[in-house]
């Protein structure tokens, strides 16, 4: 008998449930940054331990915020639009336990652009039409863009607190107008309003400067008087074939095997080219190698072999002479299609 009960106690020992444990809040950040700059509307991560639990509950200035993802030591938030800017605490609440007030500033606005991996710093995530931008695909000068961000303040119409910003008509614009720059250069801002079908988050559409310099350049997003600068862009050369005329000159052949081509690029476009960039050689006959190739300056992104140039005069005097070496063992017969990018 006394077994029997021992391991009834046993048993009712092993099921009991588990006590909840109050949260405990260890920081609140923006969203998209991971910085503590934060505003009314803006989506916020907060991280802490217990988080998570039965009739969960987080509150900024006592005034209920959207929970959009939970865990135990994670979660993320909208904050209120109608939440006042200064100083504040947020709370989490859950199975009757409450955090200890976590205190927290709110500013006008919090600008923050989204990377591509989520870490809030590195390469940003922008898209060229439905191409993200990249690394092994990089935006060019001039291109138009288009990406997202937190923290730009209210809109018109205003948006409501939880509820995803509807399709258009009409455009969600904010009522603030922010400033883009890539690598110091003034982007032309076309459209910053909240992105149709999110929650809290905003797009900005853009036209990259014609001079913004090659390379992974930081991209500064600044509204009223906060800005951020966590985020890069990579960015190729332009592409200016339809900008230029290519001549050929006559294929000739010093000694067996090797051949020579002499080739002038002149702008007829009316408009300065940037001096320095590549011709790229695309569909070169299978058979023939160019031996003096490369440079540092505008390489071709698809492995076609290219060298670098440079454009010397002004105007529609501007040109740019190169000489191909090539070797070719076969036919001696070589063709090939041209790239023309300018950095």
């Amino acid at each position: 008998m006394k077994t029997r009960v021992h391991f009834l106690l046993l048993s009712a020992v092993s099921a009991a449930p588990l006590l909840a444990q109050a949260p405990t809040i260890s920081g609140v950040v923006n969203g998209f940054s991971y910085t503590t700059q934060i505003s009314p509307g803006v989506l916020a991560t907060i991280f802490g331990s217990n988080l998570s639990g039965n009739n969960l509950e987080v509150t900024l200035h006592g005034v209920q915020c959207p929970v959009i993802y939970t865990s135990a030591t994670q979660l993320n938030i909208q904050l209120p639009w109608q939440a006042p800017t200064g100083a504040g605490h947020v709370t989490v609440s859950h199975d009757g336990l409450s955090s200890t007030p976590f205190s927290v500033t709110l500013t006008a606005y919090s600008p923050a652009l989204i990377s591509s991996d989520g870490s809030g710093t590195g390469v940003g995530y922008f898209t060229s039409g439905s191409n993200a931008i990249s690394t092994t695909n990089p935006a060019n000068a001039g291109d138009v863009l288009t990406t997202v961000a937190v923290g730009l303040g209210d809109s018109t119409p205003a948006s409501v607190t939880g509820v995803d910003t509807p399709e258009p008509p009409p455009l969600y614009t904010t009522l603030a107008t922010p400033s883009l720059t890539v690598g110091g250069k003034s982007t032309t801002l076309l459209f910053s309003g909240l992105a149709p079908g999110l929650l809290a988050t905003d797009q900005l559409n853009f036209t990259l400067a014609p001079n913004t310099p090659v390379g992974t350049p930081t991209v500064t997003l600044k509204v009223g008087s906060l800005s951020t600068s966590l985020i890069t862009i990579p960015i190729g050369c332009l592409d200016v074939t339809t900008s230029v005329s290519v001549s050929l000159g006559p294929l000739k052949h010093p000694s067996a095997g090797k051949y020579t081509q002499t080739v002038t690029i002149q702008n007829t476009s009316g408009q300065k080219i940037n001096a320095k960039g590549s011709l790229i050689l695309t569909g070169l006959t299978s058979s023939a190698q160019l031996t003096n190739g490369g440079g540092t300056l505008c390489p071709s992104s698809d492995g076609s072999p290219y060298k670098s140039i440079e454009f010397t005069g002004t105007g529609s005097a501007q040109t740019a002479t190169t000489t191909l070496d090539f070797t070719d063992s076969s036919t001696g017969t070589i063709a090939y299609g041209q790239r023309v990018l300018s950095q």
